[in-house]
């Protein structure tokens, strides 16, 4: 299995904190869509992140899960009623 992280850093500049969920916002579609225009394989993909700085904010952004991890985390999440398979 493979990892890839991409890093966006903002410093020296103070944002609000809407501002920061908006950017938030932002970066997560700007991933989806650069997955998209690498034409990346993926089988069956999870994705999981938040915008919302008040929620845990290291975990603020976008992970995009496939494979074997995706189904069994896409499973877990089924078994508390918030995953929707298409």
């Amino acid at each position: 299995m493979s990892r890839s992280e991409f890093r966006f850093v903002v410093d020296g500049v103070d944002l609000t904190t809407e501002q920061q969920t908006l950017i938030s916002r932002e970066i997560q579609k700007a991933g989806l869509a650069a997955l998209s225009a690498a034409n990346a394989k993926l089988t069956n993909p999870l994705t999981v992140g938040h915008s919302d700085i008040k929620l845990r904010p290291e975990w603020r952004g976008l992970w995009v899960l496939d494979g074997i991890n995706a189904d069994e985390l896409g499973q877990k999440i089924n078994d508390i009623g918030f995953w929707i398979e298409r």
